[in-house]
């Protein structure tokens, strides 16, 4: 094997010589923890006698767009474990909407959940120098300084899902958080409201700035100033720990910057006795929550996750067949949905 000309050596002919498994010469060639220093220096140089050499992203590239529907093509979805925990439902349901777009394609879909422990500890996913995947899809915003160091290390081409980073120059397909809030804030005042809060970390994720803004932008137009009593945060940034206090004076309705928050803020405004729309409307975003009193009774905005996921995978297959180009940014809006936790205030 040793005789193998350098464009056909591969992590598995190097595993097979070994006797080891392909994850474990990737770690080892990556440079990733996990592999004994001395198993990590026998792989090294048992890959240079063979002629093995990493290709770079350019020469990764497939020089027509055959690749791209070719049957079996594997596309890579990360996401941070401790988002699927808090929001199950909304994640989840976009990656199955991810798998069901793919398939369409004759593309399968591998997934990988990133640890807390990863993150803390700098290490990369398996997906990342997976030379077997064609584009990695991240779902979900891992935290910033890891974010720089996966998109640098990645053998393939990146997609952001569900939020935008300006400082690297990944394409991304993200909702339409500034106009829908502010289609959520105008309707509740049209239905007469003028003391409206607004709950969420603005601070926290670029989409939820994108939703602060859209609710300033609505108040703004009808001559509305911001009571910033109750501009209310969901969580801190730094510990990820969620949490709303409430002012002493509450607002005839808040806007929440998601459907979880809302949820948060329907269970906390009951236990202080307050009656959701009778005493205070609420509005969120996504049009996911699971379980709670608000269960299929929250009026909020719909995010449209089939165009999301279908956007998503063409700008990757893109991006895989055509290399270089400017990195594009995809914004999908979606609708609202009008139900019953919203109230008409009387004149």
């Amino acid at each position: 094997m040793e005789n193998s000309t350098e464009k056909n050596v591969t992590l598995k002919d190097i595993a097979e010589a070994m006797q080891v498994s392909i994850v474990t010469v990737s770690n080892a060639l990556a440079g990733r923890s996990g592999v004994g220093e001395g198993l990590r220096m026998e792989i090294e140089k048992k890959a240079q006698e063979m002629g093995y050499r990493r290709k770079t992203r350019r020469e990764k590239r497939p020089s027509s767009k055959s690749r791209v529907y070719r049957a079996g093509m594997r596309i890579g979805v990360t996401v941070e474990g401790k988002i699927l925990k808090k929001y199950t439902s909304f994640y989840w349901e976009m990656y199955q909407r991810v798998v069901v777009a793919a398939s369409a394609l004759g593309c399968f879909v591998s997934l990988e959940v990133l640890t807390d422990e990863q993150e803390r500890r700098q290490e990369m996913p398996l997906l990342v120098g997976d030379e077997g995947i064609g584009g990695l899809i991240i779902l979900g915003m891992p935290e910033k300084a890891y974010l720089r160091k996966l998109c640098q290390t990645a053998v393939c081409p990146v997609l952001f899902l569900d939020f935008v980073d300006d400082e690297l120059p990944c394409d991304a397909v993200i909702s339409n958080g500034f106009h829908g809030m502010y289609q959520m804030t105008n309707y509740l005042i049209d239905l007469g409201h003028t003391e409206i809060g607004f709950i969420g970390n603005y601070l926290a994720t670029g989409s939820i700035m994108d939703r602060y803004q859209g609710f300033c932008k609505s108040l703004l137009e009808h001559g509305i100033s911001e009571n910033r009593e109750w501009i209310l945060s969901d969580r801190d940034p730094a510990t990820g720990k969620v949490g709303i206090r409430l002012p002493d004076r509450l607002p005839t309705a808040f806007v929440c910057n998601c459907d979880f928050t809302a949820g948060m803020a329907a269970e906390l405004l009951a236990e202080a006795g307050y009656r959701i729309p009778e005493d205070i409307s609420l509005v969120g975003f996504d049009d996911f929550l699971v379980g709670g009193s608000l269960q299929g009774k929250l009026t909020t905005y719909a995010v449209d996750m089939d165009a999301m996921a279908h956007q998503g995978l063409k700008l990757l297959l893109r991006r895989i067949n055509e290399g270089a180009q400017e990195r594009t940014v995809r914004m999908v809006d979606g609708k609202m949905v009008i139900r019953q936790s919203a109230r008409r205030l009387e004149k």
